[in-house]
């Protein structure tokens, strides 16, 4: 008797879809996912990577999405869609910040962010965002380092 793969991975996890491999199913709460063959499903993620030859039929819910690849459905990119050359995504789109390489394409329903980028990112990760005031001073330039500090951590 055959079982189906277990496809829910704890947050540090990592997807690697193959060259020639197809797979159909639904990931959840992975770190970073590459797709070299094809995925025709739901994906979670905080880093999606369709490179050249890959193939996404379905949802992808990510921080940051860079298509060399095709993509085909819907995605939510929380930081950044990068679009590379080889790149192809059609569906519905929603983005924070977007950029698409001469040779990119991209169809279908486009639409930025409404939400800033802070609290997309906290929905994603399931936290509030931690945001600190901080004083203007000029005690070795602290300030602006600890802000820059600040920044990364809640991202």
């Amino acid at each position: 008797m055959e079982t189906a793969p277990n496809t829910k991975l704890g947050k540090q996890g990592l997807v690697h879809i193959g060259t020639g491999v197809n797979v159909t199913g639904t990931f959840e709460a992975c770190d970073i996912a590459e797709i070299y063959g094809s995925l025709n499903g739901e994906i979670q993620t905080r880093e999606l990577i369709i490179h050249e030859g890959g193939h996404l039929t379905g949802m992808a819910t990510c921080g940051l999405a860079r298509i060399l690849g095709e993509l085909d459905g819907e995605i939510e990119a929380t930081e950044l869609l990068q679009i590379q050359a080889t790149g192809r995504v059609d569906g519905k789109i929603n983005y924070t910040r977007l950029v698409i390489e001469d040779g990119g394409l991209i169809k279908g329903d486009v639409s930025p962010s409404t939400e800033p980028v802070l609290q997309k990112a906290a929905i994603l990760a399931n936290k509030t965002p931690d945001v600190t005031s901080v004083k203007n001073t000029n005690q070795d330039g602290n300030v602006r380092a600890k802000r820059l500090e600040a920044d990364k951590a809640v991202l």
